[in-house]
């Protein structure tokens, strides 16, 4: 063979070895996109058939998740009966869009029944609450609430809806009479979601559909989401906290893809995120796997969320549910029965309802702190993590004590005395000042110092507190007073309040101090060398 048919066979062989790895490429590609072993029932291949044109992605999406992989379809979430006011019959078989923590259940006991008792299922009761006043009615109009539907309502949840007739039945639409939703609850992942089959929440809140993917719901961005921002800057706070640097330097190496259990001190240990520390498991002292829960406040001791503080104690009653009793309140004994409250939607309304329920267990708030320490030691001796609660108590307390419990007793006189309308929460400037005093800058304070983020403890929480209680709380309760010929009182009342030794500092220091300061400051940020 020629030296010049040599090079033509070569060449041919290598084209021919290029196309392969090509086609070899392109399957392999497509397999990873789709997750390269998705099983499909015979219930499903309609669907995916159909699907696979109409929105490519999303199937993309469940073929690469764990669901795909292991044969769990379409029709084993979106299966509806026919009662159902969210189904409709779609190519022969019932089924719903929406899926809640009900349909998850089935395969998800345990998550569900955890999830369903806690917090995060309760979140949709923020309807009923100052912030949806704020949103719904001062920020809206009684024909558009948009501001509560793309805002308040995306992160603690919706009820519901669907459109009905004058009769009170859902419209139905289309050749398959599908139920028309009210377009101001859905699309909605809120937290709380309050759904058409009497379930709360929303699995897809934190674990998103269509690749329900383990790193997602385990990163902090996750949680971010809602948690964020001005009355409640969780992630703001973790980013500049030492956890939060510790997981954005080694992110790689917290095993976040891993399938199953994820446990601290097993799988990882570079850094704590917030499923860390709120919900996942970790290994104790003697090797076992604890923790691992769905009720993610299981292991909070305080409430940061109110005007004034509590220690929260936590009843749990024999039919699952659990109500938080501050530290405030008489605590039961097991096998009493107590009135509890509960929420539900009547006629697509949020109502309250008092139960009675017998107490199965008492979780003190000591206990639920205890819970939160086992998971520091994976990392931290006793010493330190009791120190920590040490300074964090007495953050909480400094707040509660020197302003919000002075700030709330004058709310509450002024409201007594008719000076303030209690069905206008923000009819007077005070109540502005009030309200962000304690839901804005006291909560910034608060969860700052819980996360060891010291910026948001000090200048975006007390250091706002402390200006806005002196220059501008105190003269609007001087001034609202005044209007109203009581002056003089509150004038009183307020000298009262300032004569106490936490607020002495207003009759400015002494000269020996006055002196220090300014050679501190002079020493710090003034050139004193010669000529300047």
């Amino acid at each position: 063979m020629s030296q010049k048919s040599k090079w033509i066979v070569l060449m041919l062989l290598s084209l021919a070895f290029v196309a392969a790895c090509a086609v070899i490429g392109e399957r392999k590609g497509g397999g990873e996109a789709a997750g390269g072993s998705a099983a499909v029932s015979d219930d499903n291949k309609a669907c995916i058939g159909c699907h696979r044109r109409q929105s490519a992605a999303l199937v993309m999406q469940w073929e690469s998740s764990r669901h795909g992989q292991n044969g769990i379809g379409c029709i084993e979430c979106h299966h509806a009966d026919e009662k159902d006011v969210d189904g409709w019959k779609h190519q022969g078989t019932w089924i719903s869009a929406l899926v809640t923590p009900l349909d998850c259940s089935p395969c998800h006991q345990r998550e569900y029944d955890e999830f369903t008792r806690s917090h995060h299922a309760r979140a949709g009761e923020i309807l009923a609450s100052l912030d949806n006043v704020l949103a719904e009615k001062i920020a809206g109009t009684p024909q558009n609430k948009a501001d509560a539907v793309n805002g308040c309502w995306q992160c603690h949840g919706a009820i519901v809806k669907f459109k009905r007739d004058a009769q009170g039945n859902v419209e139905r639409a289309g050749p398959e009479h599908k139920p028309v939703i009210d377009p101001t609850s859905w699309p909605n992942s809120g937290m709380g979601r309050l759904n058409p089959d009497g379930s709360k929440g929303s699995c897809h809140a934190c674990h998103s559909r269509h690749e329900f993917q383990a790193k997602l719901s385990r990163s902090p961005e996750n949680c971010g989401k809602c948690h964020m921002g001005p009355d409640h800057p969780q992630i703001e706070i973790y980013n500049e906290s030492k956890h939060g640097i510790a997981f954005a330097a080694n992110r790689s190496r917290m095993a976040l893809e891993k399938e199953g259990d994820w446990i601290l001190g097993r799988d990882y240990a570079a850094a704590p995120t917030c499923s860390t520390c709120h919900m996942s498991g970790y290994l104790s002292p003697n090797g076992v796997v604890e923790g691992n829960s769905h009720d993610v406040g299981e292991r909070i001791s305080w409430t940061l969320r109110p005007i004034i503080s509590t220690k929260l104690n936590l009843v749990r009653f024999e039919d699952g549910t659990q109500e938080d009793y501050p530290d405030t309140r008489e605590l039961p004994a097991a096998g009493a029965t107590v009135d509890s409250t509960e929420y539900h939607v009547e006629n697509d309304r949020l109502v309250s309802r008092t139960v009675p329920r017998q107490v199965a267990k008492v979780i003190t708030w000591n206990e639920r702190r205890e819970a939160m320490k086992a998971v520091c030691f994976n990392c931290h001796n006793r010493t330190f993590v009791d120190n920590f609660y040490e300074q964090f108590d007495s953050l909480v307390t400094l707040y509660n004590q020197k302003f919000a419990a002075p700030a709330k007793s004058m709310i509450d006189e002024l409201t007594k005395q008719g000076l303030l309308n209690p069905k206008s929460p923000f009819g007077e400037e005070v109540q502005w000042t009030f309200y962000e005093l304690w839901h804005h800058e006291g909560r910034r304070a608060r969860h700052g110092a819980s996360m060891m983020g010291p910026d948001y403890t000090h200048w975006h929480g007390m250091y706002e507190v402390a200006k806005h209680f002196y220059t501008k709380f105190l003269p609007e309760v001087k001034e609202l007073a005044a209007r109203h010929g009581r002056g003089k009182e509150w004038q009183t009342k307020i000298d009262a309040l300032m004569s106490k030794d936490e607020h002495l500092w207003q009759r400015g220091l002494t000269p020996e101090e006055a002196k220090a300061l300014q050679k501190a400051y002079e020493q710090r940020y003034e050139d004193k060398r010669p000529g300047k």
